[in-house]
């Protein structure tokens, strides 16, 4: 009986539109989370081979041993690495070299390139930067004084996986094995070191060990991952997670409000059913079998042919991908399963139990009167429980992160404008006078049902605020991720350069035909207090070591200001906004420094927003000229050199003393990442937009009963179908214009919360909203209605639905 029923039923469009509607929501939330989930690991998986472990600690001094045993007792695998500088020398020739002193089991992760291939920094051996070679005039085989001992080199070091950025770095790289460190003799006590520890394993070990180890960690002391660095890497790989994540998020939001519309549109069409079949004798224990078995049937197909497109769809985006994404993906975890299969049953439990419970509710006298409606859970207390049970299930999938609320309050935002300017609206079109007769009977209409013309308003502006928003965020982020590494991105810098060396090396490169963008005066001091307050016990990493200070009479690119004014004047200096909401500075408190040779104090007259990400010298601080003349100084620069690599070894020897950072490698490795990751936040708008599309689709279909009855009516009455159809045009013309304006606050909204709290975007409003969506929305939903028009001004259908 059941399987019978089901069958009658599911001939019906209003249950196909249901079913649809569940299974896009399946569809949907599989592919995107197999895919985010797939993504997220293979990014994971090669993000850390950026790290060369999945956490490190980096320190100025040796940490315990109790330390490492206990990270080795808690499972974790250890690497350690020590970094300082030293003189070297190759027979009379000495040259400043930055030493990299490893253990044998690195890279934890990822590949170290050398030249010849599979290269490793072994015990009386070392590995050179090419540059460091030239310098030197040496070649493989050749032996090396470092301090006190001699090591054979053995070949050349490419690149490091855990390179990372830092464009003071003042000389080559020469790499050896830690064993070799004490016959050295290069470190002794007062030496600047550098230790690092890599640390990997299970997620659970690393949170297990990280809540042990965080408490001892002195404030000269940092423990990070790749998603708490600052730079490029880092900065986009947690700006793209949070995009997933809203994307899952809109999706989520689109699917209950399309399973909502068609849900409620199909229990409606079936209330004359139930009580035809009340009035046959028909029982209340009946009935809910049918119900719930059809229910549950429905929920089973929905999950099947959901996950089945689900999976087709992520083969083909996957295929579609491949070229961007690394050669072996891992397999998806079993979560996006459950939450594809239980957002389902959650979805149609909320947006279902409510119409189910009316339709078997439905009183036998509807026969006679069609406006006999069960009054069971009235829609003022659900709504409110349904909303509730929904923000706090996203919650918790959520983490509560500001994305949620953000995208919330833009919701809450849009509901209001859509009753008020609904309100207003339908005042206003009642008091107009219009000439053309279709445009008098479109808002004729939109007047007598004023509560219909608010829920169509509500969710075609919902649909086009979070499309909106996924489009313009999407935008943004790849514009931002384009400025970051636009084509003619510097690779090559040159630091530590005296500044008698300034001219030499001005007229060195004119000859090439090279104009540095910008020339760094680079003076080193620590932050020491704050307004006659001192820094001592404060954590933050930059009160705990030398900063990069330097000074300029423009404000460099992409350096806004935010609050204050510049330029600074003698006595003044301007600081990046992030460390003084970090160390609660504001504008015109006193500053001390100490650097090499003196003290000094400057009052905060400006704050500035610095993009970290971007591979450009950036500084906290930036005096005016002639402030730091007293100090000890130095110089940087930046240039763009894609041409023969004679001109840089003539560079290393005409300026042996100036250090050549080559970033081209961290260049290639950024530009890999942020190409995977736009790829895949087109596949997110793909999906969300085609939820966003059948909730247009849903709510269309839920006026077509109504209507066809109107028109069945009205042609009796001599109306031509020419005027029909332009009626329902008009209707749906002036639908998506106001639904299109509001969405575009709605979204301006959603997108100044997301912009500033979110993805650290600078704001602006998004002009383009307020035209594009109220003329898309114009248009797509009048080609809606010439299209319901055409369908419902059939003759057959006519004349079926008036003989009837």
């Amino acid at each position: 009986m059941v399987i019978r029923w089901f069958w009658r039923e599911w001939r019906s469009p209003s249950l196909l539109i249901v079913w649809m509607a569940l299974s896009l929501a399946v569809a949907c939330v599989l592919a995107l989370g197999n895919i985010s989930d797939r993504m997220e690991r293979g990014l994971s998986q090669q993000s850390r081979e950026f790290l060369a472990g999945d956490r490190a600690l980096r320190a100025p001094r040796a940490v315990p041993d109790g330390w490492l045993n206990q990270a080795r007792s808690d499972g974790l695998s250890v690497g350690q690495q020590l970094t300082f500088s030293t003189m070297t020398f190759a027979g009379d020739r000495p040259q400043l070299a930055s030493v990299k002193a490893v253990d044998d089991i690195y890279p934890m992760y990822g590949e170290l390139l050398t030249r010849p291939q599979g290269l490793k920094p072994a015990p009386g051996k070392a590995l050179l930067e090419p540059r460091l070679m030239a310098l030197l005039g040496l070649k493989p085989g050749d032996t090396l004084e470092v301090g006190d001992t001699e090591l054979k080199i053995v070949g050349e070091v490419l690149q490091e996986p855990d390179a990372g950025f830092n464009p003071f770095r003042m000389a080559p790289r020469l790499m050896m094995n830690l064993a070799d460190v004490p016959a050295t003799g290069a470190v002794q006590p007062g030496s600047r070191l550098t230790w690092r520890y890599k640390f990997g394993g299970s997620e659970s070990s690393l949170a297990r060990f990280e809540s042990w180890l965080t408490p001892q960690l002195s404030a000269e002391q940092r423990w990070y991952g790749l998603d708490q660095d600052e730079g490029a890497l880092g900065k986009s790989m947690e700006r793209s997670r949070q995009f997933l994540l809203l994307s899952a998020l809109l999706t989520l939001l689109l699917a209950v409000a399309a399973v909502a519309v068609a849900m409620s549109h199909y229990c409606r069409s079936r209330y004359d059913l139930v009580a035809i079949l009340k009035t046959l004798g028909a029982g209340r224990a009946a009935l809910s079998r049918l119900i719930v078995g059809q229910w549950l049937m429905l929920l089973a197909l929905s999950a099947l042919a959901g996950g089945a497109v689900g999976l087709l769809f992520e083969r083909l985006l996957l295929h579609a991908l491949a070229p961007v994404l690394p050669v072996s993906l891992p397999a998806a975890s079993p979560w996006p399963w459950l939450w594809a299969i239980g957002g389902m049953v959650v979805i149609s439990l909320l947006v279902g139990l409510r119409p189910y419970r009316l339709l078997l509710a439905t009183r036998p006298v509807r026969v006679l009167r069609r406006d006999a409606i069960a009054n069971v859970w009235p829609l003022k207390i659900w709504l409110p429980l349904t909303a509730c049970v929904v923000v706090a299930l996203l919650a918790l999938l959520m983490g509560g992160s500001a994305l949620l609320w953000a995208v919330l309050a833009g919701a809450v935002v849009l509901a209001a404008l859509c009753g008020v300017i609904g309100w207003l609206l339908l005042r206003l079109l009642g008091r107009l006078t219009l000439g053309a007769l279709p445009m008098r009977l479109a808002v004729s209409r939109l007047l007598r049902q004023p509560w219909a013309t608010l829920s169509q308003l509500a969710a075609f502006s919902l649909s086009f605020m979070l499309l909106a928003l996924l489009l313009v965020l999407r935008g943004d982020m790849l514009d931002r991720w384009r400025q970051q590494l636009p084509p003619d991105s510097p690779n090559y810098f040159l630091v530590n350069i005296s500044p008698s060396q300034i001219q030499p090396l001005k007229e060195f490169l004119a000859d090439h035909q090279l104009i540095p963008d910008a020339w760094y005066p680079i003076v080193r001091a620590r932050l020491t207090e704050i307004d006659g307050k001192g820094t001592e016990g404060n954590r933050d990493e930059a009160l705990n070591r030398e900063l990069n200070l330097t000074w300029q009479s423009a404000l460099p690119p992409r350096n806004p200001i935010v609050a204050g004014s510049w330029p600074p004047k003698t006595g003044e200096v301007s600081i990046e906004e992030g460390l003084a909401k970090r160390l609660n500075i504001r504008l015109g408190q006193q500053l001390t420094f100490s650097g090499d040779t003196q003290s000094f104090s400057a009052k905060v007259t400006s704050l500035r927003r610095v993009e970290w990400e971007s591979l450009r010298p950036n500084f906290f601080f930036i005096f005016p000229p002639g402030a730091l003349d007293g100090q000890p100084q130095s110089w940087l620069t930046s240039m763009r050199w894609d041409g023969d690599s004679r001109m840089l070894t003539e560079l290393n020897r005409h300026f042996p003393t100036v250090s050549l950072l080559d970033i081209g490698a961290i260049l290639k490795q950024v530009g890999q990442v942020l190409e995977q990751v736009s790829r895949a936040l087109e596949v997110m708008v793909i999906l969300v937009t085609a939820c966003g599309v059948l909730l247009l689709l849903a709510q269309v279909q839920v006026g077509m009963r109504q209507r066809h009855q109107e028109l069945v009516v009205c042609r009796t009455l001599g109306a031509s179908k020419r005027l029909l159809r332009t009626t329902l045009w008009c209707e749906f013309a002036v639908l998506g214009v106001v639904s299109g304006l509001v969405a575009a606050i709605g979204a301006e909204t959603a997108l100044a919360m997301l912009q500033t709290r979110v993805f650290d975007f600078p704001w602006e409003p998004e002009w383009r909203l307020w035209i594009v969506l109220p003329l898309c929305g114009g248009v797509l939903l009048s080609l809606c209605g010439g299209w319901l028009g055409t369908r419902l001004l059939k003759g057959r259908a006519l004349y079926r639905r008036f003989s009837s």
